[in-house]
């Protein structure tokens, strides 16, 4: 994380090294980017990024953070400030504005992408950042739907927002293979996640978490209906 140097760097200056790492860590794997070129294009002394990160590794943790935290801030930019949605909506309101948040950020999008197709040595650390960061997006929305009525109040919050995370998280590769593209290809290019088939399968995916698996459909017979 970084060291209190760098909070109090004037904020022009500190989004400038930030932009800067961002393109560097998203443009090459982690082994190759260079500290180098960072404070090279930032016009700044090679050592004094080791006054404001303990090393590369230090760095690039606290731009995964940052990346995560700025897609999460653009996502909910793109909520319609018209009406209030409920859980299910809201949810699926998201997906499809991930796509959106893609095209915004494109340079956020390629950076997630290493991040979690890279060879990292600290892979674990990435992986629980991540996986942080999002949890607690999910949590905050199913306390949401759980005020609104549309979630069950007695569900395991952590649980549930653990399941939806793992769905939603492994969903790319269904959509990669409905769209036939690869996720490097759609991380230089979000706008192929696309189309009436994504659609389609986001409004499936709705569809199963609010009404489940099961059959709910009721004979007549089963009814005690009488013929």
């Amino acid at each position: 994380m970084p060291k209190p140097t760098f909070a109090n760097l004037p904020a022009s200056k500190r989004q400038a090294i930030i932009d800067l790492a961002v393109a560097e860590f998203a443009e090459r794997p982690y082994a190759i980017a260079s500290l180098s070129r960072i404070v090279e294009r930032a016009g700044i002394a090679k050592g004094s990024i080791y006054q404001y990160f303990e090393h590369k590794q230090d760095l690039y943790l606290f731009i995964i953070e940052y990346a995560t935290q700025q897609q999460l801030q653009l996502l909910g930019a793109y909520v319609p400030a018209e009406a209030e949605l409920g859980f299910f909506e809201l949810l699926r309101w998201q997906m499809q504005a991930s796509v959106r948040v893609g095209l915004a950020a494109p340079l956020l999008t390629k950076l997630i992408y290493r991040a979690v197709t890279d060879d990292l040595p600290f892979r674990d650390q990435v992986t629980q950042r991540l996986e942080d960061a999002g949890g607690q997006h999910l949590q905050a929305l199913l306390h949401q739907g759980v005020i609104q009525g549309a979630i069950n109040p007695s569900i395991d919050i952590e649980l549930a927002a653990f399941v939806l995370q793992q769905l939603i998280g492994n969903l790319h590769e269904l959509v990669l293979r409905r769209v036939g593209t690869t996720l490097a290809a759609a991380a230089d290019d979000v706008s192929k996640l696309t189309g009436t088939e994504v659609e389609r399968l986001y409004d499936q995916i709705i569809q199963i978490l609010q009404f489940g698996l099961g059959n709910h459909y009721q004979s007549p017979i089963d009814s005690g209906a009488s013929t």
